[in-house]
């Protein structure tokens, strides 16, 4: 696999940001991110052209049948009785292939946190979804590249073609992992650190955090870390641990105009307003309410309870907490 550590921070382009450098954190494990897609998600009864409404998201693959991304990623194309289409890019190298799952009513294939409600201004602590993927009810597409532009081949070809590319067997074959379920904790430290990563045309990039102040709150049910430069466009991207542990999503960030955010609980209650949420990397963990949605839905899920080695409780309350994280102070 490439090594590559940069990360795409704009919600409309890619440029870089930082480079991770491995001396200030414990080593990556890049190959565990190779589980991580691109998805591009679209209402079905719409044309998948400039005209349509295209929502481009990431997508962890932890399961070969299912992939968990952010809620707010599908709520607006498959929310409700919406027929919507679902496009993942699960591999591209020198080859590419793309499936296309199809949702609707009769035919269920995106699965929504109920209690999810996206708005204004406000962050949530159950901003996940699912996506049921069966091949044999899949469309799929497969390339390969030809002087640099990617041409359509058939399957055949394809999949004879698949040993010469390891690279596309491995992106092809990675899923699973494991997650870290916060579910009964309190106010804890998060150790060793987090890595976020993004797929983008086949190649994975990853920003880590440089600060081991990264705590999960209980008040919140979200995890709080100093800003190190991830922002919108990373959207159902997971958060690592840098063995490859999964942590958490990166989440929905509705800034208003001055930069305040709002958090709710899984009843959509408003816990607090945070004035200066962008000084801050936010994202929604697998607590309680998320990790009983996903287990409902996905068999042979691998799990560990992050009081198992990473969380480390502590005595602190929320404002003591976030006046420890970068010397930044918390503003309500």
């Amino acid at each position: 696999m490439k090594k590559l550590s940069l990360l795409l921070l704009c919600l409309c382009g890619f440029f870089p940001f930082a480079h991770a450098q491995e001396e200030e954190g414990p080593r990556v494990n890049e190959n565990s991110f190779l589980v991580q897609k691109e998805i591009d998600v679209w209402r079905t009864d719409k044309t998948y052209n400039s005209q349509a409404a295209v929502y481009a998201c990431q997508a962890v693959r932890i399961h070969k049948n299912w992939f968990l991304t952010a809620a707010h990623c599908v709520y607006t194309a498959c929310s409700g009785s919406q027929p919507c289409t679902v496009q993942i890019t699960l591999a591209e190298a020198e080859l590419r292939q793309m499936a296309r799952v199809y949702h609707s009513t009769s035919s269920q294939r995106v699965f929504i946190y109920p209690g999810f409600f996206p708005g204004q201004n406000r962050i949530s602590s159950v901003d996940v979804a699912l996506i049921r993927f069966e091949p044999e009810s899949a469309d799929f597409s497969y390339e390969a590249k030809k002087k640099g532009v990617w041409e359509p081949i058939t399957q055949e070809t394809f999949y004879a073609r698949l040993p010469d590319s390891p690279e596309t067997q491995d992106q092809l074959n990675a899923s699973g992992g494991r997650l870290v379920s916060s579910a009964n904790l309190g106010n804890s430290l998060f150790r060793p650190g987090i890595v976020v990563p993004k797929t983008v045309r086949g190649e994975v990039f990853y920003l880590q955090s440089p600060s081991d102040d990264i705590y999960f709150v209980e008040k919140l049910q979200h995890f709080i870390s100093p800003g190190f430069g991830v922002r919108r466009g990373n959207s159902g991207g997971g958060v690592f641990t840098p063995q490859g542990d999964l942590v958490g999503l990166v989440s929905s960030l509705m800034y208003s105009k001055n930069g305040s955010a709002s958090f709710y609980d899984a009843e959509g209650k408003a816990v607090l307003t945070l004035k200066n949420a962008r000084d801050y990397f936010l994202f929604t963990g697998f607590n309680g309410a998320t990790m009983n949605f996903i287990r409902n839905k996905v068999p042979s899920l691998r799990v560990i309870g992050a009081d198992m080695g990473y969380a480390e409780p502590v005595k602190k309350n929320f404002e003591e907490i976030v006046k420890m994280i970068n010397g930044v102070p918390m503003d309500f």
